[in-house]
């Protein structure tokens, strides 16, 4: 038997207690792909805001959430890169989700959603930045959170330098 499988039969069908940290990294790389986990709109340890947009949330301050989010992804990656270039290394943003807690009949998610987008351009540039992405609706994110953003990369190939990719 594999020692994964012994450790799956092993472990308690139960959670642990809520709250504890879970195992979740910021950045996972896999060859030349990095995909970041989601990032809430934080800014120096606090939330920029609470609450559904439509409800407790402007649209306006739903998108400065939403371009904090994108700079809290884009610090990961940088962080995460550190040793190869930082955020050098990218060679294209390849997607983005986006999720905005909003009231029921708020269909504007793509509006918040832009503001993230615009990021990842003015930052990495037009040719490196434009993604292609999704905008969801949801009833909450964690902690409070508006906005959270997460996605993925390609990342220049270490073997060929200077080489891009031939796909658009």
């Amino acid at each position: 038997m594999h020692d994964a499988d012994a450790r799956l039969a092993a472990a308690p069908a139960e959670p642990g207690p809520a709250g504890a940290r879970a195992q979740v990294v910021p950045v996972r790389r896999s060859g030349t792909t990095l995909v970041t986990s989601g990032q809430v709109a934080v800014r120096d340890g606090k939330l920029l805001a609470e609450g559904r947009v439509g409800e407790d949330v402007t649209l306006d301050t739903a998108r400065s959430c939403a371009r904090q989010c994108a700079r809290n992804v884009l610090t990961a990656v940088r962080d995460g890169l550190a040793g190869e270039g930082g955020l050098g290394a990218v060679e294209r943003v390849e997607s983005v989700t986006v999720w905005v807690a909003s009231v029921p009949g708020f269909t504007d998610q793509h509006l918040v959603a832009d503001a993230a987008t615009d990021l990842f351009v003015e930052v990495l540039g037009e040719e490196v930045g434009r993604h292609v992405r999704a905008a969801l609706g949801v009833a909450a994110l964690p902690t409070g959170s508006p906005v959270e953003v997460q996605a993925r990369f390609r990342l220049r190939d270490p073997e060929r330098p200077g080489e891009t990719s031939a796909t658009p």
